[in-house]
């Protein structure tokens, strides 16, 4: 019998208690519509049927809609999806770093940005995108870009990215799809990202390399470029860098899952 990982179960389960609420949600809807229908037209009680098989599919609609949304937003115009023969010194670093974590190969986007930043999105580990933008290939050596690509493809191993980017298509996906809805969503989505930090995932990275100067490097020279770009709010939870993290330097700036890079530096320095 393969063994679970206690963290990979724990962000599965609540990636699918997020899943079990859309439908739960679209259920009632619908149930609430059956019985209306039921009590003031001519369609009686074959409304309620008819009403829960819309809701389901309405339902599974949302879930392919947000999905494809959440990938035009962090895959832009412009972007390239990359093959070996495009960035070998990527390439060569994600293989690798796979073999050693043991999950899939991810699709490897590079996104036109001259910001320095990388995020990983997907609601399976066998099928991530990892998205890493023209500045961050341009600034980092390959000892700082495997420290960057250890710390997302161990957030996939353990689940975290599949939980974020379930989060993100469905308690954000109302900001996702148009985003002055974001003050709605905002403070439930910081909420089901604070589960994990970003100190416990440089940590989990720095286990992997054995090397935290690697990763302090990489956040440094992140830091000196800058990590903001035209990145939807709604996507900061899954960026490694949270786009708001370079100008902050108050706690109070960023939510609690997430810390300024000065900091994060000054962590891994003492590991």
């Amino acid at each position: 019998m393969q063994r679970v990982d206690p963290l990979f179960a724990i962000y599965r389960s609540r990636a699918d208690k997020l899943l079990a609420e859309l439908w739960a949600v679209h259920l009632a809807a619908g149930a609430i519509a059956g019985l209306l229908c039921a009590l003031f037209t001519s369609l009686r009680w074959w409304a309620m049927p008819v009403a829960l098989v819309a809701a389901c599919g309405l339902a599974a609609l949302w879930m392919g809609v947000g999905e494809r949304r959440l990938r035009s937003v962090m895959v832009p115009a412009g972007s390239t999806e990359c093959t070996p023969a495009d960035e070998p010194r990527l390439a060569n670093i994600i293989e690798g770093i796979c073999l050693l974590v043991g999950v899939e190969q991810p699709m490897i986007v590079v996104h036109p940005a001259e910001a320095a930043n990388a995020a990983a999105f997907g609601r399976r580990t066998d099928r991530t995108t990892l998205v890493v933008t023209r500045g961050l290939l341009a600034e980092l050596g390959r000892i700082e870009l495997e420290a960057v690509v250890a710390r997302l493809l161990t957030q996939v191993r353990d689940g975290r990215v599949a939980y974020l980017t379930t989060a993100v298509t469905t308690v954000g996906l109302p900001a996702l799809m148009w985003q002055p809805l974001w003050p709605l969503v905002h403070a439930r989505l910081e909420r089901e990202a604070s589960t994990g930090s970003d100190f416990d995932d440089d940590a989990e990275a720095v286990k992997l390399t054995r090397y935290p100067p690697g990763l302090a490097d990489a956040l440094e020279r992140m830091s000196g470029v800058g990590v903001s770009g035209p990145e939807s709010k709604v996507t900061w939870p899954l960026w490694m860098a949270d786009p708001r993290a370079a100008d902050a330097r108050q706690p109070h700036e960023l939510p609690d899952y997430r810390a300024d890079l000065e900091t994060r530096v000054a962590v891994l320095r003492e590991f």
